[in-house]
């Protein structure tokens, strides 16, 4: 063959690769070819820190991006704190996750969000209580569980109905003995978070406020981001040590979550369904759970805000010694690679 020719059989080889666009992406995934293909991420079976988690595993999408993700489901966002306290790489949890380990000298970023779970907690009143006005708390009963931020939200309430939220008598018991405790009018009301409150809902209770609305006008009222009770989000937490040396691998799995906010919004009763065979939730807590979170893969300006708001609670109750720094916190690299349509607020220089 002359050189003439090899020349023209190449030259129609690369303009034929050029005109088939679907060998374009699989070309560039394999320029970016996970470094690990298989590990262990630290879940949650919670629809609050899990649906993503649980779509994406039911219908093959972290396969598809090339990964294997086998899942050590923990009880709670708590569990996930102190086994990544150890030295666990990745799991889900919320910003007081990485605020408290890196408080300990622990390089664990904020990879995205994954929800805005504001709304999944709230306060019910016992069967039988009504108040006609906020005010009406002061005196009352409240059942809660130390160690959490959700009396911010009585805080945030009194300064705005203008009463005293020193007055609301604080009893400290875990959510399912509130419940209890509740529906046998030991207590006026239940402080907590989802399934709990909508336990002592379907036992006559009526659900007052939640961290982004209050309940108690008709319609219930939906609160600007700047006014709302209580910021809340789920994240994905990661080591620094992967965010360098696993880039590709995490943004295999950013993809695949992606891909499952996609089926959630496309169809839902799909999503649900996935999310009632990975979870083991049943469907009716299922539902009203979901309903409740805002689902989006992506680092915003409210995400940042949940991070502040945590920051000052736990500077408040001196469980961190000075303020966190979401410009340090928030890793936004690899999520802005992925898909910078995600990204709405970066990092100061």
């Amino acid at each position: 063959m002359t050189v003439v020719a090899r020349h023209d059989l190449s030259r129609r080889l690369l303009l034929g690769a050029l005109a088939a666009p679907a060998l374009l992406p699989s070309l560039g995934r394999a320029a970016e070819a996970p470094e690990v293909r298989e590990f262990e991420f630290l879940g949650v079976r919670d629809p609050q820190l899990g649906m993503q988690l649980a779509v994406a595993q039911h219908y093959g999408l972290f396969r598809e991006e090339g990964i294997d993700v086998t899942f050590r489901w923990q009880v709670s966002g708590g569990e996930v704190l102190t086994v990544m306290g150890s030295g666990f790489p990745i799991g889900v949890g919320s910003p007081f996750g990485q605020i408290a380990l890196a408080a300990q000298n622990m390089p664990v970023k904020i990879l995205a969000g994954l929800a805005d779970i504001s709304d999944t907690q709230g306060l019910v009143l016992a069967p039988g209580v009504t108040i006609a006005h906020p005010r009406e708390l002061e005196g009352k009963r409240c059942a809660f569980t130390q160690g959490n931020n959700s009396p911010l939200m009585l805080v945030k309430l009194a300064q705005r109905f203008g009463f005293d939220h020193t007055k609301i008598r604080m009893i400290n018991m875990n959510p399912s003995e509130g419940v209890v405790a509740a529906a046998r009018r030991d207590v006026d009301m239940l402080l907590a978070w989802q399934p709990f409150l909508h336990r002592l809902t379907t036992m006559g209770g009526s659900l007052y406020i939640t961290g982004g609305r209050l309940h108690f006008t008709s319609p219930p009222e939906v609160l600007p981001e700047r006014d709302k009770l209580l910021y809340a989000h789920s994240t994905i937490l990661v080591t620094q040590e992967w965010i360098e040396t696993r880039p590709n691998t995490l943004k295999a799995l950013l993809r695949a979550l992606i891909k499952a906010d996609a089926v959630f919004r496309a169809d839902r009763p799909r999503a649900m369904a996935a999310m009632q065979q990975v979870l083991r939730i049943p469907p009716e807590p299922l539902e009203v759970m979901a309903e409740a979170n805002r689902y989006e893969v992506a680092i915003s300006p409210e995400l940042v805000n949940t991070y502040t708001f945590t920051s000052d609670w736990a500077v408040g109750i001196r469980r961190i010694p000075a303020p966190a720094n979401p410009d340090t916190g928030i890793s936004t690299t690899l999520l802005e690679q992925v898909d910078p349509s995600h990204v709405t607020w970066r990092p100061r220089a």
